[in-house]
């Protein structure tokens, strides 16, 4: 600061030492003409009107000479007046906002310190920031050196405020305003094709010593920031090409290698693409210089190594944070995570882990992260010990800490453990909590706020199937059995509210809130005890999903559960005398009126078998008048009432299946449900349905074998349903109107966002129709749909069984299995090809044929990169066989080439009957990859379209299939017809009209349907589909 103050000084000294000399040498004098000029006016009587000048200054100084005075003086107002200011108050927003956030350490870090949600809170600071800079824009000269740097301050500060709009407008201004140009040159060149060497990147000349402190311009760096605007879009196939382009780029700096590496490594850890996140991420923490930063992408990949299992390499990368000093939390989590790799690296137990841990529970700077410890306790006792994790949980949240996040995985942990139990209410009331305080970007909060709003659905369902249970065996039982079993049981409820009357009675104050409902466990047992044949009954195990204590007594013939709940009642309301309507006595006797047992009987807190028995219309009877025979009409004694307790346990078994499948996809819970209700009820009336559901689902958690025998039952009994023939055909006969155009609407939306990179968009348009429809027109398609957009996700794995899925699902679509099978194989050869082009791209680069980079060149497209010649596999396997056979010897000494087959594709023409409503693209393929050419195209179609086809509402965009294959989308037509028509124009027009600056020979027409192009960018085998167009469309 102080060296920069010197300079400013000097420079003020050197400004008002050249003003003087000018003085001096009589610069500043007036013009020779100036007395001429005041006689005239005096001598003139109607002086001339003066014109305004609407220049801004920015404008006035660009007609100015840009002398090297001009240029000091603007350069340095501009850097140390506005710029320097701009830029030490963003950074200091930055750092307020690292200092308040609280990370959550037991998930993968966030890539940066902050998140949108966080940087909405300082947008007047931001605004500031924008003024400043834009201030310094508009009184300085743009010729300035500082001024690129300004916009660039400006773009940031968009970024920051999540304007990503004004962001992406700022960082392409810089990247055309700013791009290189010779001198006394009108037009910069954005964009050609010369000698196939391009580069968009700005040269910068800064070899030798004094070429390190030159100024470097904004425009590479302003890059960078416009691949992360579209890495915080999700805009990941723009974010690639544009760092694929700088990767390639012969002119992009060395000094952002390591900033290039970190966009690689964001963009693989937004994807979740943690395997190809470590490569770059390891550069990029070779080149950074900002110290948190570089703490933090060492913590990242400690984290990643730690999933992968490999330990040591955790432990380095953790102990690399130690030692750049971090703040305090990320030293103490780092500390933590060595503890336990060390653990795991060396063979060590749990018990070692968790007495280490313990010793830092017992050190004074670890007190603020008292929380932290014991949850790490419970995650290491959780496997061996279950129990004892909980009781580090329950630990962990006595401790006083501010730290919000940690408290809400620690809830999580505990609603984990309780939904893994089937104690559904328990897990609800947790889930609640962690709702109540995770921040937006939590980790796990979609999973949250799904059983959050599930479980108490699941939890009435299984309540209500256990009480009918209940009331149906205690219907079923001997009148003379029942009439004694009903007594005890009104005799227990009548004894209860006596004594919550006693309790009020000695009652000084009118406290009538202090009840406190049983726990969840309590309930749930005092449910399953409310039943004297529930454990004996065999069918019951599976439904509810309920718990032993180990003792077969009902409730009250169990003294121990007897004594246990008498114990508890007394430590919530103390010794209370059994009398009646307590709220009300103890209401009165606050007034000092005489108490009586005659009032209505208050049923709040009685288990819910209790409150069926004692119905709506008994609760307002005093106590004493209810008898035995007005609970027996509460059972359903009769045929008819018996068949309605039924059906309400029917509805809730269907129902809980639904929710464990749709809302939880806990398909073996639902699994469990649907066969419960089958073995319970096997001539229930959505039947048909059930099976099916058993059918899908068994093949989701790949039990095959299990779905071929619900598919078979199916087939065989419910042959004539729409479930059936879904097997059967792959497509359903009939549909309603409206399933069937909801059910594409889905499906038409899911597909467009497929295609612009919004996969997870995708899965929720399937899981929505799956959860609406069950059974709907174009399922197989959707299918295969989702499983394309999993392996887009970066979740080949899921993906790979979901396309897997589709053959198993339906058997009888020749066309659909051939697609997934395409697929499939393609997929299986992937890390082959990835393998055999990383080797050709390794190749030694011969300098004397290598052309010399044109550098009036700007700008690289992915698709103007050489494409590698993949060898046929079939020629290689015929000409190896036939070597083999004249000289086996000298075959057998040298090694077998690698050998890359060609994309399977499988492309099919639709059903005769869907041809109709069948949609198609018309495509028009380049010969040979310019921007020039993509632009035009691009240009005068959409204005072709605007002026002919303007109810049509035609599309036109440009689409990249591979490297060298770009081509021009016209969309969307709704069946094959309509798309030839329109074929059949455009080849008579575009030559002459449309796009009569490209010869035909450059480009090829053709359409295809929306399952062809799917598959088409799947395979990249566009010669294949070229070949299926036409023998089948010509």
């Amino acid at each position: 600061m102080n060296c920069i103050r010197f300079l400013y000084i000097g420079a003020c000294a050197i400004g008002m030492l050249l003003f003087n000399c000018q003085l001096a040498t009589g610069q500043l004098i007036k013009p020779k003409n100036a007395s001429t000029t005041t006689q005239s006016s005096t001598a003139t009587t109607t002086p001339t009107p003066k014109t305004v000048d609407k220049r801004t200054p920015s404008e006035k100084m660009m007609a100015k000479r840009w002398t090297w005075k001009r240029k000091f003086f603007q350069d340095m107002t501009t850097r140390y007046n506005y710029y320097y200011h701009a830029k030490l108050q963003l950074a200091g927003i930055l750092d307020g906002i690292n200092q308040q956030r609280v990370d959550n350490y037991a998930a993968f870090l966030p890539f940066y310190p902050y998140s949108p949600e966080s940087l909405n809170l300082n947008q007047s600071d931001l605004d500031s920031v924008i003024q400043r800079a834009s201030i310094a824009i508009h009184i300085h000269d743009p010729r300035g050196k500082w001024i690129d740097d300004c916009y660039f301050i400006i773009g940031k500060a968009y970024y920051y405020k999540t304007d990503w709009e004004n962001a992406t407008k700022t960082f392409q201004y810089i990247n055309t305003t700013f791009a290189p140009k010779k001198k006394k040159e009108y037009k910069t060149v954005i964009g050609t094709n010369t000698d196939n060497q391009l580069s968009i990147a700005t040269r910068e000349k800064r070899k030798g010593f004094f070429g390190k402190f030159k100024h470097p311009a904004s425009r590479n760096d302003a890059f960078l920031w416009q691949a992360k605007v579209h890495l915080e879009q999700e805009q990941y196939d723009d974010a690639q090409s544009l760092l694929n382009v700088l990767t390639d780029d012969p002119y992009f700096p060395k000094r952002l290698k390591g900033n290039l590496a970190e966009m690689k490594a964001f963009q693989y850890y937004k994807q979740q693409r943690y395997n190809e996140t470590v490569e770059p991420l390891k550069i990029a923490i070779k080149h950074s210089d900002n110290r948190n930063q570089r703490a933090r992408m060492y913590f990242i990949l400690g984290q990643i190594y730690a999933s992968q299992k490999k330990f040591d390499s955790s432990l380095y990368c953790f102990q690399k944070v130690i030692d750049t000093k971090p703040d305090a939390l990320m030293d103490f989590q780092a500390r933590l995570q060595v503890a336990k790799a060390n653990i795991l690296s060396t063979g060590g137990t749990p018990e070692q882990s968790i007495e280490a841990l313990q010793r830092m529970l017992r050190k004074e700077n670890f007190i603020p992260y008292k929380d932290i410890i014991y949850y790490t306790m419970a995650e290491i006792a959780l496997e061996k010990d279950p129990g004892l994790a909980e009781t580090y949980l329950q630990k962990a949240l006595t401790v006083e800490s501010n730290n919000q996040v940690q408290r809400a995985v620690t809830y999580k942990a505990l609603a984990d453990m309780r939904y893994g139990a089937k104690n559904f209410a328990g897990a609800k009331v947790y889930y609640d909590s962690v709702a109540a305080i995770m921040p937006p970007d939590f980790v796990g909060a979609d999973i949250v706020n799904a059983r959050k709003d599930v479980l108490s659905q699941i939890d009435a369902h299984i309540k209500l199937i256990r009480q009918e249970d209940s009331l149906q065996q205690i219907a079923k039982m001997d009148p003379s059995a029942r009439n004694v079993f009903l007594e005890k049981r009104l005799g227990e409820i009548k004894n209860t509210a006596r004594m919550r009357a006693n309790q009020a009675n000695n009652q000084q104050q009118g406290n009538y809130s202090n009840y406190v409902a049983p726990n969840a466990a309590v309930t749930q047992q005092r449910l399953i005890n409310s039943n004297p044949f529930y454990r004996n009954n065999p069918q019951n195990g599976s439904a509810a999903g309920g718990y032993d204590d180990g003792s077969g007594d009902w409730y009250f013939y169990n003294q121990v559960t007897k004594s246990s709940g008498l114990q508890e009642f007394k430590k919530r309301w103390g010794n209370r005398a059994p009398v009646d309507n307590w709220r009300r006595s103890s209401a009165a006797g606050l007034a000092g009126a005489p108490k009586g047992n005659n009032e209505p009987l208050d049923m709040s807190g009685i288990d819910s078998v209790e409150a069926q028995l004692v119905a709506k219309n008994l609760e307002r009877l005093p106590a004493d008048s209810i008898t035995v025979d007005m609970l027996v009409e509460n059972l359903p004694l009769t045929g008819a009432q018996m068949d309605a307790s039924k059906r309400k346990q029917q509805a809730s078994y269907y129902d809980l299946g639904k929710l464990y499948s749709d809302k939880l996809e806990n398909y073996k819970d639902g699994i469990k449900t649907y066969d419960t209700l089958l073995q319970r009820y096997p001539a229930y009336e959505k039947k048909p349905e059930v099976l099916y559901s058993l059918y899908v689902w068994n093949n989701k958690i790949n039990n095959p074998n299990t779905a071929d025998l619900y598919k078979n039952q199916l087939l065989n009994q419910f042959g004539h349903t729409n479930y059936a023939t879904l097997i059967k055909v792959g497509k359903i006969e009939s549909a309603s109107d409206d399933v069937k155009k909801g059910a594409l609407a889905l499906y038409d939306s899911a597909y467009i966002n497929y295609l612009s990179g919004n996969y997870s968009v995708v899965i929720d348009n399937k899981r929505q129709a799956d959860s609406l429809y069950k059974i709907y027109p174009h399922q197989a398609q959707f299918d295969l749909l989702e499983g394309m957009a999993l392996v887009k996700l970066g979740d080949e794995e899921n993906g790979k069984k979901a396309i897997a899925n589709v053959i198993t699902k339906y058997p009888a679509d020749d066309a659909i299995i051939n697609q997934a099978q395409g697929m499939l194989n393609v997929l299986d050869r992937k890390q082959e090809i990835v393998g055999y082009l990383s080797s050709l791209q390794n190749q030694p680069i011969d300098a004397k044929n290598t052309a010399k980079v044109d550098e009036n060149v700007t700008m690289r497209y992915p698709w103007q990169n050489p494409q590698p010649n993949l060898v046929d596999s079939a020629a290689v396997k015929k000409a190896f066989t036939d070597s083999v056979a004249k000289n086996a010897p000298a075959i057998a000494a040298a090694p077998a080439a690698p050998v890359v087959e060609k994309p399977v594709t499988p492309y099919k023409l639709g059903p005769e009957d869907l041809k109709a409503a069948n949609p198609h693209f018309v495509v028009l393929s380049f010969k040979r990859v310019e921007k020039a050419l993509i632009d035009e195209g691009v240009a005068q179609f959409s204005k072709y379209n605007a002026e002919k086809h303007v109810n049509d509402k035609i599309e036109a965009s440009s689409f990249v299939l591979t490297p060298t294959e770009v081509m021009l989308i016209f969309r969307l037509f709704p069946n094959e017809q309509s798309a030839l028509d329109y074929l059949e124009e455009i080849e008579k027009q575009a030559p002459t009209t449309i796009i009569p600056r490209i010869k035909p020979v450059d480009y090829t027409l053709f359409i295809i349907s929306r399952d062809n192009f799917i598959l088409l960018n799947t395979t990249k085998d566009i010669e294949g589909y070229k070949k299926f167009f036409l023998g089948n469309y010509q």
